[in-house]
Order: structure tokens, then C-alpha cells, then sequence
């Protein structure tokens, strides 16, 4: 699809400023100007996005689980938690429930139960299960990847259990019995499939005393499945100084390359990645990426011939908290970024994409990106855009 500037976020600056002190006005920072980027829908972005699901009728929130997969073209499943208001909504009390789509997005089905999720939550042992992450295989299976949470002292997602997979050969209608991905607990920050293998980007900190990196022993691993999903082994460490590190992204570079990106707090304009050639194996080229504007919980894709980056804009200081998009030419370099929604309460914004197809075989695709936006305290609503 044709590419079209972004020069309007210039005309647009100006509507900032009506917002509360929760969503400051747009600060122009030194950087790379957003010279152009797929068409964003709804348009003019900051906006109310596409309101996906509505917590807010029953005070309930959604924040951390956004697993996206497209089983076959246009057919989709959208995953998203319906957890507790504890904590303001910023809470993990809860389960996973997903919508099905089977005409690319346009429209979706009424909202089904995770079984596994609400089990465990059921149980009320202090577990319970937030799905990040699916791929698809080549012969149609999902594998669907659980961060499991420790929810009895506090309504927070950490600490962390071992994270578990469970299987789908029938377009998400019943799931395998779960069970670990590796033996070190740990939160799979995303999944990839790609030459017949499901690749995943684990961090090895069990979060007992901080999400983030703390200890030598906290490392991120690449584990493989080269069978779907029923095993996984592990590739390598990737070569990240994980102090003060967190979060993670995964993802392709058109060349081949496996790239991977991790969350800095201490400076959220700066972002540590490496590069790998051989699949994992070995990853030979570090560096810092920087964006202007900040983000935290990073989400990489590639689309339309470019690369995309998406998330909260930082959580520290001024121009903190809104959903912001980056766009890249090569992956590392990117632009000034655009908001796709401005901050209007408490915390909000994690978010997930998945490329499309026009489920009429004409090849066509758009970007989903899904992300949680707080309406009051941190109670989260999920919102949709497309880019096309």
C-alpha cells in the first residue's frame, strides 16, 4: 500500500494541549523527523482508537496478556485478561478470555473463556496465568505461551513461575494440557516462528525481588522448538547487561537476521539489541537503539517493507505514559514516533501487533496493533488501530 507523510502531527500538536495534566502537551525533541508511515486507522492519531473491550461497565481491568494469532488468512484470535480493580486495576487477580474474527479484523465474535486461565484462577492457590504470546505453525497449530503470576501477596503479575505453553490443532475450540517451556522461571517476552522453528526470547529472573535484571544469573535465553512447540531446548544467552533491564522483543529483519531488543529504565530513550545470523546460535553484533520520545514495553514488527515499534512512551518524567509508534528503515534507526492515544489516567499501554491478511486470498495486508488503556486509575479498556 502506498506510504503517505506524517506532517500532519504538526497540525495536530496543537490538540494536546486541551488534555489534562495526566497527558502533558507534545514535546519536540532532536531526532529523525517521521517522514512517512503507513496509513493509521482511526486517523489523526492521537485518538480513542477502536474500543475493543469495554471493562469499564463492570470495573474491571485488562492489562498485561494481548496475544495475537492469525490461524489461517483473516482468521484471527485476539487474547486479552479481564482481571480484578485491585491495585487501582494495575492487577493480575484474574484470567484470559479471547474473540475470534474470521473476516481479518473487521468483525469479531463474542468473547470466550480461557478455560486453562480461569481454572487456575479458580483454584485460588495465588497463580494465575496471563497469555503474552502465540504463533502458528506451518501445518496450523497454535502454541499459545503463559506467564505464570504469583498473585497471593500482592495483585501484581511478579513474581514469576516457570512460563508454560499449551497447544491448539483446531483453531483455538480446545487447548493441550500446558506445560513448561523450560525449567527456569522467567517471563517469555515474545515468540517467533520462523524457518520451522518456534523461537522464544526468555528472561531468566524470577522477579522475587525486581522484574527487572538484579543478579549475574539473570540472563535472556533463546529457546527452540523445531517440533511445534512439544519441546523446547536452549540456543544461547544473548549478550545483554540485564541490570536494570526488562521487558523484550523478538523479530526478523529482511535480510534474515534475528534481532532482539530489551527495556533500559534507567535511561528509556536508550535501547539495548543484538543481532543474530545464524538463527540464535550466536549473536555477534550488540548496539543501543535510541527514540526520541521514550518507550517502555517495546513491541517490534516489520510491515509493509518497514519496521515498527510500539509501546508506553517511558514511565519516568515528562511525556510519560502515552501509546506511541515508531517507524524504522533498517530497525535500529527510528523516527520520532507518532502517539496513537495520549494518556488520560493511571498506567496503560501494553500492547501487541500481528501483520494480516485479506482473508480473500488477494494477498493484502494491515497491521493490528492492540493495546490497554487506563479510563480510570490503571483500569484498562482494550483499544485497536490498523495500519495499511
Amino acid at each position: 500500500m502506498p506510504l503517505r507523510p506524517l506532517l500532519c502531527l504538526l497540525a495536530i500538536s496543537a490538540l494536546f494541549c486541551g488534555h489534562s495534566i495526566a497527558a502533558p502537551p507534545l514535546t519536540v525533541l532532536p531526532g529523525k523527523p517521521s517522514a512517512c508511515a503507513a496509513r493509521i486507522t482511526p486517523a489523526n492519531p492521537p485518538n480513542d482508537g477502536i474500543l475493543f473491550v469495554d471493562h469499564s461497565k463492570a470495573k474491571r481491568s485488562g492489562h498485561l496478556g494481548h496475544a495475537l494469532v492469525q490461524y489461517a488468512p483473516g482468521k484471527l484470535l485476539a487474547f486479552y485478561p479481564n482481571c480484578s480493580s485491585d491495585n487501582g486495576g494495575h492487577s493480575a487477580v484474574g484470567w484470559m478470555e479471547f474473540k475470534r474474527s474470521e473476516d481479518g479484523g473487521k468483525t469479531w465474535g463474542e468473547p470466550q473463556v480461557l478455560a486453562f486461565t480461569k481454572e487456575l484462577f479458580d483454584k485460588h492457590n495465588g497463580r494465575t496465568a496471563m497469555a503474552e504470546k502465540a504463533v502458528v505453525t506451518d501445518k496450523g497449530e497454535i502454541v499459545l505461551f503463559y506467564l505464570i503470576c504469583d498473585v497471593s501477596k500482592n495483585a501484581l503479575w511478579q513474581p514469576y513461575w516457570v512460563p508454560l505453553c499449551s497447544k491448539s490443532t483446531d483453531a483455538g475450540q480446545t487447548w493441550s494440557e500446558p506445560k513448561p517451556v523450560c525449567s527456569s522461571r522467567g517471563r517469555i517476552y515474545d515468540a517467533e516462528y520462523h524457518d520451522g522453528e518456534i523461537r522464544v526470547l526468555h528472561f531468566a529472573n524470577d522477579a522475587e525481588k525486581d522484574w527487572r535484571g538484579n543478579s549475574k544469573e539473570h540472563v535472556y535465553e533463546l529457546h527452540v522448538s523445531t517440533d511445534g512447540g512439544d519441546t523446547f531446548t536452549k540456543r544461547s544467552e544473548l549478550p545483554f547487561i540485564t541490570n536494570r533491564r526488562g521487558y523484550g522483543a523478538l523479530g526478523r529483519l529482511n535480510d534474515g537476521g534475528l534481532i532482539a531488543y530489551i527495556y533500559n529504565s534507567a535511561n528509556e530513550s536508550m535501547l539495548d539489541y543484538a543481532i543474530s545470523t545464524d538463527g540464535g546460535k550466536t549473536w555477534p553484533k550488540v548496539g543501543t537503539s535510541t527514540v526520541s520520545r521514550k518507550i517502555r514495553n517495546p513491541q517490534f514488527t516489520a510491515f509493509g517493507g518497514k519496521y515498527y515499534l510500539h509501546g508506553r512512551s517511558g514511565a519516568y518524567g515528562e511525556g510519560s505514559g502515552h501509546m506511541i509508534l515508531y517507524m524504522s528503515e533498517d530497525g535500529v534507526t527510528w523516527d520520532d514516533g507518532v502517539y496513537l492515544r495520549m494518556r488520560t489516567a493511571g498506567a496503560g499501554a501494553y500492547s501487541n501487533s500481528l501483520v494480516v491478511y485479506s482473508p480473500d486470498g488477494s494477498g493484502k495486508q494491515r497491521l493490528l496493533i492492540q493495546a490497554s488503556h487506563a479510563y480510570e486509575d490503571s483500569q484498562t479498556n482494550v483499544l485497536h488501530w490498523w495500519l495499511e
